[in-house]
């Protein structure tokens, strides 16, 4: 394994990709959800286009892991973000075409299912490119540390698109999506140029040799996929949380309210995994051992919380436990499997959060009927439960 301790150039470039990834999952719902309903398209409607980039993620994921390890992260990565960029573009124009009226609302709503299925298939290597690039570029000692920047670079994602929206949308209510696509453009040619062409342990193309329930890695992907099921079943009904529990009134306000959230988590979760894990090395055992136990307790303290202050702290407390759950699932993964495993791995690792997110909303939003806390008090306890889970789970690095 071509392993370096240091992280350079090409480990920027490489977070910089991510983050321009991160950026346009943000500015999708900035832009298209307004968008949504003034071309004729329902809420449902909305929540199916969204929903089936996730489903085909999950299958794509593995699918451009597994060729990593054949042809390459670095070609995967590049792939990915020139796909990305097309793919991004050709839904900006089907939404334009939504707005030009050119289409019946059913015709349209077809175009833009089939683009969203094809932009779930071809963006799928880039998330697991860049975590097998990491695995094969960083020590077994500095591998939660170059995990932590991979999780990072979706956090500064989260908050950039938003302010990309805002800024730039008075040009166009499409220009953000356009621009998203051409810094797309950039971040591929940037990786052309400084990426590395790691050394890698090949496999053949119709060998199989990981599955998602070796038991190496099991426990981390029903890790990502619960952790993301919890987060996302709380984090849909956090606005209508903020109205009816803490008594905020007004469509501005309980926006500004569910924003402050969202970022007082981002911000948490980036500066720890930037600058506290950076400096304070755990072992990914460690940190499995810790980050669930974090995720439950402030998740079911929320459902006790009185005023928007108590809120914003606990989302902040979200953002810690998450700023370890991104190095701990990545890290241990990555170091239980053989090299010639890491774009497999690479693979699940990326689909089985996206798994989380199709289960999650419709969970929480039907826990959230019963009773407004529910979503988060139940959430907290399967949380610690799984938080107990690792305590008895010991990270295999005998194979790195």
């Amino acid at each position: 394994m071509n392993a370096e301790s240091k992280f350079g150039v090409d480990k920027i470039v490489l977070i910089l990709g991510l983050v321009i990834y991160g950026t346009g999952f943000s500015l999708l719902y900035i832009i298209f959800a307004p968008l949504s309903r003034s071309i004729g398209l329902s809420t449902t409607q909305f929540g199916i286009l969204i929903a089936i980039s996730n489903v085909a993620l999950v299958f794509s994921s593995y699918f451009w892991g597994k060729r990593s390890q054949i042809i390459g992260r670095k070609r995967v990565f590049i792939i990915g973000l020139f796909s990305y960029a097309l793919a991004y573009s050709l839904f900006a124009f089907g939404i334009q075409i939504g707005i030009w009226r050119l289409m019946e609302p059913i015709y349209l709503f077809a175009l833009l299912f089939v683009i969203r299925l094809i932009y779930g298939a071809l963006i799928g290597g880039i998330q697991p490119s860049a975590v097998a690039y990491m695995s094969d570029t960083t020590a077994a000692s500095d591998r939660a540390q170059g995990m932590a920047l991979i999780g990072m670079a979706s956090g500064i994602g989260t908050m950039i698109g938003p302010v990309i929206g805002g800024g730039l949308a008075f040009i166009h209510p499409l220009f953000p999506m356009y621009f998203g696509a051409l810094i797309a453009i950039g971040g591929g040619l940037l990786a052309m140029k400084y990426l590395k062409e790691t050394v890698i342990e090949p496999v053949e193309e119709n060998q199989g040799t990981l599955k998602f329930y070796d038991n190496r890695v099991s426990p981390y992907l029903l890790g990502w996929m619960i952790a993301f099921l919890v987060f996302t079943g709380t984090q849909v009904i956090a606005a209508f949380f903020i109205e009816d529990k803490l008594g905020v009134v007004g469509q501005s306000q309980i926006i500004k309210a569910t924003s402050i959230s969202l970022l007082s988590m981002a911000l948490m979760t980036t500066f720890m995994q930037a600058v506290v894990l950076q400096v304070i090395k755990l072992k990914p055992e460690t940190l499995l051992r810790m980050c669930f136990l974090i995720f439950g307790a402030v998740l079911t303290s929320i459902s006790f919380v009185t005023n928007l202050t108590q809120f914003y702290l606990a989302f902040g407390g979200i953002g810690v436990a998450f700023s370890m759950i991104t190095p701990g699932l990545n890290s241990a993964a990555t170091l239980s499997v053989k090299p010639s495993e890491q774009g497999e791995v690479a693979g699940f690792l990326a689909g089985a959060p996206v798994v989380g997110m199709i289960f999650g909303p419709p969970i929480g939003a039907f826990l959230y009927n019963v009773d407004p806390t529910y979503p988060f008090y139940y959430g907290g306890l399967v949380a610690i439960t799984l938080g107990i889970y690792f305590q008895f789970i010991k990270v295999n690095e005998d194979t790195n």
